[in-house]
């Protein structure tokens, strides 16, 4: 499920992560049609039947991906 939070949180990060987070965010929906999106702490969180898998976020002059799940 897609959450438009998480398009106004990629829209406001800087300008060499949005296509980052873009491709981050395809391919985590790409691996599974139960993936949920969802902003906790300021940042994107995906969830998996009901638990955290990932996160993402931009900073001044990188990004990162966080796992949650094995």
């Amino acid at each position: 499920m897609i959450d438009p939070r998480v398009d106004t949180y990629i829209d406001k990060a800087e300008q060499f992560a949005q296509p980052i987070l873009k491709k981050l965010r395809s391919s985590i929906h790409n691996a599974s049609p139960e993936i949920v999106e969802t902003i906790k702490w300021g940042f994107p969180n995906v969830e998996y039947k009901g638990s955290i898998l990932c996160s993402f976020a931009s900073f001044k002059h990188h990004c990162s991906i966080g796992f949650w799940l094995g």
